[in-house]
């Protein structure tokens, strides 16, 4: 049985794939992260950002966010972490703005609004 599949009686023995957690866009509904992608930023799981019109934003980091579509040019200014270029993440699906990308010469990361954002259900 491969990684991440179980046998169950509904299924008459067959190998059911368990469906991972997923963050999903709060507009639309659309998956955008998993769950397992999430990680820490600056040793916090969630960091509050103040960008230079004065907006405060709620941000979780993702490795992956495979449901964004990066948006306009890369852009040092104001980033929020030092050696990173940032790069407006909008919801692929709907085009709602989610968060950023940010991309160093050796990382990238996103950073995503948790308020954009709906949580994985238990």
């Amino acid at each position: 049985m491969l990684h991440g599949e179980q046998s169950s009686p509904e299924s008459g023995g067959a190998a059911a794939v368990a469906e991972e957690r997923a963050w999903r866009c709060a507009a639309c509904g659309a998956s955008i992260a998993r769950d397992g992608d999430r990680i820490p930023l600056e040793g916090a799981a969630a960091r509050a950002f103040v960008n230079p019109a004065g907006i405060e934003y709620l941000i979780a980091g993702f490795r992956e966010a495979q449901g964004c579509a990066a948006a306009g040019e890369r852009s040092s200014y104001w980033s929020w972490f030092a050696g990173y270029c940032w790069q407006v993440a909008l919801c692929g699906a709907c085009g709602v703005h989610l968060g950023w990308r940010f991309e160093s010469d050796a990382d990238r990361f996103y950073g995503l609004v948790l308020d954009r954002l709906s949580a994985p259900s238990a």
